[in-house]
């Protein structure tokens, strides 16, 4: 299964729902970080998912959710 569809099955749906490209990269137990991350970013980019930065203490943190289906 392309790494595409496999990241599209694992993203939640709904913004209170969303996590961290860490967290999907964890989920999917393979592929490096990197390349979960900047496909999570094409993703979005072409609109088949959400993402959103959320400030968690200190840092901002990009989150990814699927949008209502």
């Amino acid at each position: 299964m392309p790494i595409q569809d496999e990241i599209l099955y694992l993203v939640p749906i709904g913004e209170e729902n969303a996590v961290s490209s860490r967290l999907l990269w964890q989920q999917l137990g393979k592929w490096a970080a990197t390349s979960v991350k900047g496909q999570l970013h094409k993703m979005a980019a072409q609109g088949l998912i959400q993402s959103k930065t959320k400030r968690q203490g200190k840092n901002d943190i990009r989150v990814f959710f699927q949008g209502p289906k």
